[in-house]
């Protein structure tokens, strides 16, 4: 009784994740694959890290390298929303 339950909810709330992430991801992944085109991800990444003090790599935590990485995002959907 209790897996229909969770598995009736997880597909309502699946449908609607996907019907949501759909639109906003197709829009941010376009804008982000635009800035991509004309930058320099690697030169990125580092101007990026040494902003945040970080030294991204395998050596540092995930959550640095994450930090990193969304921050990245950040600005190449800021530059690709501009063009």
């Amino acid at each position: 009784m209790t897996s229909k339950k969770n598995s009736a909810s997880g597909r309502s709330a699946s449908k609607t994740s996907k019907t949501n992430g759909s639109v906003g991801g197709n829009i941010t992944k376009s804008a982000v694959d635009r800035a991509k085109q004309s930058t320099d991800t690697q030169t990125l990444k580092q101007e990026v890290a040494s902003e945040l003090g970080i030294q991204p790599g395998k050596n540092a935590t995930a959550r640095e390298n994450g930090k990193v990485g969304g921050s990245m995002t950040k600005k190449l959907f800021e530059k690709g929303k501009k063009n």
